[in-house]
């Protein structure tokens, strides 16, 4: 919640017309703003937010704007600046300045969203916390977050992404962390940061603004670039050398269970979630949250009950398939852990991988998606189908079907996959992968 007040000297814009001057939050998206929030009228790359001004001010208490606007203000508050991205930042930062509460930052290659889920679901068992909505983790969606604190809010867990060198870096002076969650360093946006090297040192970036990372123990290339870091790291894994680590790992068809073992104690956890990498995701959290002194029997009952984040891990049964949907995005790492995950269930059903092209690997891209090929036939997955232009390479190495669409795909599932089979559904966002659930479904 902020005011007039603190708008004016966070951004020094100027008053066009005021009317409430109290806000709960900022918002850029006509189609779900409320009535006690202040629209920021963004410029993108194909629409620009004042063309929406008009359509906000029929719900919003007002708006915040960088042109010369001729309609009718209906009596709300309306500021100009030079920028409204500007402006946008400069409010969050002005709001995480006056926050007296903990920030802790999650970043890495993969598994961000449902770690941060799973923290957010533990330490809210003890504390008023404040997170990142799905993946918006971005320098629009970090400060739409802060935007949202409250008087009475404890903690923030922040999600923080990267494409290039930078953007960790830029995100960390707004929301200035103080402490550091890091999944692991894996093969993403390569395209923006040139190699792996350059994936660590652009999320490595969080580094001098934190005094305790709670850091994956098992990713040694993780552990290496943390050596000259002078703060506290907490590890994780499960490796012996981790401080935090799960043991006796057993995975059963609709949940894993293992001992989450710590510096004092150890106790079992059950989680309703599929593959080894959210047994990492699910001790990282855990580990965080006992830090903040959340209790065993709180992350024993959220972890039993939490379910998957949407199209990241879901098992969706359809008839005869079987379907593990976890295509919000892709990159190699990622989809060399869903094929794992893919072999391990296949139980003496035939497997069927539908990968999409992981894009954003710039020169990478068909040594990567080559790289696939291999992995599908080292783990013995019977059929693939593919989608996308770059996926195709993989045919150097296992048979196949390309295709151009995935409603293209989905349909050919149809027509040729029948009885009992185990398909994953997995590739980067831009391939819309989900098309293709959509199409199995009306097919049974």
């Amino acid at each position: 919640m902020f005011n007039l007040d603190d708008l004016l000297k966070a951004t020094n814009g100027k008053v066009l017309s005021e009317g409430n001057t109290i806000f709960n939050s900022a918002s850029i998206d006509t189609r779900n703003i409320g009535e006690d929030e202040i629209f920021f009228a963004l410029k993108g790359s194909k629409r620009d937010g004042h063309e929406f001004l008009d359509e906000a001010l029929t719900r919003a208490s007002g708006a915040v704007v960088s042109k010369e606007i001729n309609i009718d203000f209906r009596g709300k508050t309306v500021i100009k600046v030079e920028d409204t991205l500007e402006a946008l930042k400069s409010v969050a930062k002005y709001l995480r300045e006056q926050f007296k509460g903990k920030v802790i930052a999650v970043v890495g290659s993969n598994g961000k969203t449902t770690t941060k889920e799973l923290l957010y679901h533990f330490l809210s068992e003890k504390y008023k916390v404040l997170k990142t909505e799905g993946n918006f983790n971005n320098i629009i969606g970090v400060p739409l977050c802060i935007s949202k604190i409250q008087h009475d809010t404890e903690i923030m867990v922040l999600e923080l992404g990267t494409n290039r060198k930078g953007d960790i870096r830029e995100l960390c002076e707004m929301v200035n962390p103080h402490y550091a969650l890091i999944t692991n360093i894996g093969y993403e946006h390569i395209e923006g940061f040139g190699s792996l090297e350059g994936v660590r040192e652009g999320e490595l970036e969080v580094l001098p603004f934190v005094h305790t990372v709670f850091a994956n123990g098992d990713d040694h290339f993780l552990m290496e670039g943390l050596k000259y870091f002078r703060g506290k790291v907490i590890t994780f894994g499960i490796g012996e050398n981790c401080e935090f680590k799960a043991s006796d790992i057993y995975f059963v068809d609709d949940h894993i269970e293992f001992i989450l073992n710590t510096d004092i104690a150890s106790f079992p956890i059950s989680i309703s979630l599929v593959g080894l990498y959210n047994v990492y995701n699910t001790v990282a959290a855990a580990t965080v949250a006992l830090h903040f002194g959340v209790s065993q029997c709180s992350i024993k009952k959220i972890a039993e009950t939490f379910v998957p984040v949407k199209m990241r891990g879901e098992i969706i049964k359809l008839g005869d398939f079987e379907i593990y949907f976890d295509a919000y995005n892709a990159n190699p790492s990622s989809i060399k852990v869903a094929l794992q995950e893919l072999s391990r269930r296949k139980k003496g059903i035939p497997a069927v991988a539908v990968l999409g092209d992981m894009m954003e690997l710039g020169e990478f891209s068909e040594h990567a998606h080559e790289q696939l090929g291999i992995l599908l036939r080292d783990y013995g997955i019977e059929h693939f189908v593919g989608v996308g232009k770059f996926i195709k390479n993989a045919l150097r190495y296992v048979n196949g079907q390309i295709f151009d669409t995935a409603e293209e795909a989905g349909e050919f599932i149809n027509r040729n996959f029948k009885g009992p089979h185990l398909l994953l559904i997995k590739g980067s966002r831009a391939m819309k992968m989900e098309k293709i659930l959509e199409i199995i479904k009306k097919g049974n």
